[in-house]
């Protein structure tokens, strides 16, 4: 699709404020303003979210039951690092289910907990992704020499050994496999995992010391009901023992003689393990080891209880629980203490289904009170100033409430397809923000500051098919909007009301690609170029075809652009044969030779003027953008190269009172040129998801910038910083054409439907 300039102002020393787009008027409904990206990558639906702050940057923290944890950059929409996933089961190579997810402030730093369906809490740094802690599950607090302590299990199967009273860590026992009771004192059982001899051994909890390690075991036998296992002498005794695996007991010579004598073999016990002259534990073969005797029944009464909702993580050598509430909520615990904190390890709550919101508590990451922030601003939820609260509907929507009333502020937050899970709130440049899990796979931001539909409200009759092209114009002094669809008509609608000036234009021949407006003899003319070689001309006042349709005899006309040669209108095509070209609309001929350089398809053109002469912008699929002077028919220069892959679309505008072109690829990049010294200028601009979406040049505030559409969004450039400009602005369908309009205004269509954007002083 064609672009051209917008003789955009180039006052670079005015201050540029941050622009708001907001809708001016709209053929059908009113898309929401609150509604700002949809941020898309899960493959599940999205059943929790929760916000923190990362460097000063706002982020969503999304857990899906795609079985990923994502961390999302609320300004940009972006994903921050990889998806964090749960532990996978070595038997069924499963990953847990992400129940949940929360975040907290850990001694300055941000992280995040995700509950999962094996009842694991992960803990995540946010500012780099990676774990932040060692991830373990209360067994138990004990008393060991004086000291309470607490007994905590990590996912590797150690055992943690911590001073409730400090916080310190005191011991660690790696592939813990019981605890019991052992002469009055605490003891804890081992397998060396990685040793092929799979040595157990069982430590004294309390001052770290090694009570003893396995022997081997020679020989089970079944004898009188009883199970006897057979070890190996030590290396200073010559005879063998005999243990009774039931009670821990040695058994006496006779019988041992009588067990090596008959009895029936019964393998699976490898070792057994003796302190004192009792066996207190075996080695099995293939299976964890395990306490016996005595002992067995003590590990049922509290050893290495593995139980939902209590869980710690140790943090900095600190050691903190987490607990899950009846509402889904988790809550911190700083262990060292007999209450719960909120310095430095934050109580959190999660906004769910019941509607009940958190309440922040003091210190430095209360920012103000968020509640009281999202109902003071000047057109926020809340005017009258008193808190509000988000509640999820039974219709899938989330309503904005007064709490003091509990009525609710504006209309319901719809945009998702599916149910919505959860809802979190926080600021993003100064505006406070929802930011919605659904079952549809999305997470949707709000902007809570809009509150109210913009437009007179009024329907339009529009479209019946997808507009597929966008030009404006001027009719007796008054600008308009031409738009053509799939319904093969053409539309001419008042630029500020929405109202149609002129009768529909029908008969067109198959899908507009490119459109241009022009003026023949003082006569408004719009062209046109579609699936074919051929251009049409049309009368958008009086509804009627000018004439037969211009063959081009270029393959396919891909492209349009309008421009002033000699005092003549003139329009320029790309085409599928390679080349460019001028054509005359008085005449309807041919100006010249045919523009030829490109070695592909040329599929983008767009028009300017340098040092006093018109020129013309085209990008190929042979990855190039080319300069042409349209007076004399030549190529200016090299080829303008740096795109890796076809160039999809060109624009041009004015920067600092110098021409340059914006070119966007395949690469998923939009680049910058300098008309007049042939030259890139700035770093590529990138994140764009979408390679083959309308871009155009419009201005907004002082500056031109790029209005680029990527889904169902349109997301905004400044062309003299390179930074993102003003809020992106979603849509409820794919952005299929774009149009750049006088007073920096914005034409957007999506479906059957068109919509003007404005730019306003955020």
């Amino acid at each position: 699709m064609s672009e051209t300039s917008t003789g955009a102002p180039d006052d670079v020393n005015a201050p540029l404020a941050d622009p708001r787009w907001t809708v001016q008027w709209a053929d059908g409904p009113v898309p929401d303003q609150r509604r700002l990206r949809p941020l898309i990558g899960h493959s599940g639906p999205v059943r929790a979210v929760a916000t923190a702050i990362v460097d000063g940057r706002p982020v969503a923290v999304s857990g899906s039951r795609d079985n990923t944890v994502r961390v999302w950059d609320l300004a940009t929409g972006e994903q921050l690092h990889e998806p964090v996933t749960g532990r996978t089961d070595p038997v069924s190579s499963m990953t847990a289910e992400v129940l949940s997810v929360a975040t907290a402030v850990a001694d300055g730093r941000p992280v995040a907990f995700s509950l999962h369906g094996d009842e694991a809490v992960l803990v995540w740094d946010l500012a780099t992704g990676r774990a932040a802690g060692e991830f373990v599950r209360l067994v138990e607090s004990a008393v060991l020499d004086g000291r309470r302590v607490l007994l905590a299990l990590a996912a590797d199967g150690t055992l943690y050994v911590g001073d409730l009273l400090t916080g310190r860590r005191l011991a660690a026992f790696p592939s813990a496999a019981g605890i019991a009771m052992l002469d009055g004192r605490r003891v804890v059982l081992t397998v060396d995992a990685v040793d092929v001899e799979r040595t157990v051994r069982v430590w004294d909890l309390g001052t770290g010391e090694q009570l003893a390690r396995s022997t081997e075991v020679v020989r089970t036998v079944e004898l009188d009901g009883r199970l006897l296992a057979v070890t190996a002498p030590e290396p200073d005794q010559e005879v063998q023992e005999v243990w009774d695996l039931a009670t821990g007991e040695p058994v006496e010579t006779s019988q041992a003689a009588a067990a090596l004598s008959g009895g029936v073999d019964r393998p699976g016990v490898t070792t057994v393990t003796v302190v004192h002259g009792r066996a207190v534990a075996v080695g099995l073969d293939g299976e964890e080891p395990r306490f016996i005797g005595p002992l067995a029944l003590a590990r049922q009464n509290g050893a290495l209880v593995r139980t939902r909702a209590r869980e710690t993580a140790v943090l900095d050598g600190r050691t903190v629980a987490l607990t899950a509430e009846a509402d889904g909520s988790l809550r911190i615990w700083d262990l060292a203490d007999d209450r719960r904190r909120v310095d430095g390890m934050r109580v959190i709550g999660a906004v769910g289904a019941t509607g009940t919101a958190p309440a922040l508590p003091p210190g430095p990451e209360r920012d103000g009170d968020l509640w009281h922030r999202i109902s003071g601003r000047g057109n926020g939820p809340c005017d009258s100033g008193g808190p509000v609260l988000l509640t999820v509907e039974q219709d899938d929507t989330v309503v904005v409430r007064d709490r003091a009333t509990g009525k609710p502020v504006g209309p319901p937050l719809t945009g998702h397809t599916g149910k919505v899970r959860d809802v979190a709130t926080t600021v993003v440049d100064g505006r406070p923000v929802a930011v919605t899990a659904g079952a549809d796979h999305t997470l949707r931001t709000w902007d809570l500051t809009h509150t109210h539909t913009h437009g007179d409200g009024s329907a339009r009759t529009g479209h019946t098919g997808t507009v597929s092209a966008i030009t404006t114009a001027v009719l007796d002094g008054s600008p308009v909007v031409v738009t053509a669809a799939a319904d093969r008509t053409l539309h001419v609608r008042d630029l500020t009301t929405g109202r149609q000036v002129a009768r529909p234009v029908g008969g067109l021949e198959g899908e507009v690609t490119a459109m241009v407006a022009s003026v023949v003899d003082g006569r408004p003319v719009v062209v046109t170029a579609g699936s074919g070689d051929t251009l049409h001309l049309l009368d958008p006042v009086g509804g009627e075809h000018l004439g037969e349709p211009v063959t081009s005899h270029q393959g396919r006309v891909l492209a349009l652009a309008g421009a002033t040669l000699a005092g003549r209108p003139v329009v320029v095509t790309a085409g599928a044969d390679r080349t460019a070209a001028i054509w005359d609309l008085a005449t309807r001929r041919r100006v010249g030779e045919p523009l030829t350089g490109h070695t592909s398809r040329v599929t983008a053109v767009a028009t300017a003027e340098l040092a006093g002469r018109p020129v013309a912008v085209t990008g190929s699929w042979d990855k190039t953008v080319r300069l042409w002077d349209l007076t004399t028919g030549r190529q200016i220069g090299e080829p303008l190269t740096g795109h890796t892959d076809w160039v999809t679309s060109v624009a041009t505008a004015l920067v600092d009172g110098r021409p340059v072109a914006v070119s966007r690829s395949r690469d998923k990049t939009v680049r910058l040129w300098d008309l007049a010294t042939m030259r890139e200028t700035g770093e590529p601009l990138t994140g764009h998801t979408e390679p083959n979406g309308p871009m155009v040049v419009t201005a907004a505030g002082a500056r031109p910038v790029v209005a680029v559409g990527q889904g169902q969004a349109v997301r905004f450039w400044d062309l003299a910083t390179g930074r993102e400009a003003g809020n992106e602005y979603a849509l409820p369908l794919p952005a299929a054409a774009l149009g750049a309009a006088p007073d920096g205004r914005l034409v957007v269509a999506f479906g059957a439907e068109v919509t003007v954007l404005c730019p306003a002083a955020g």
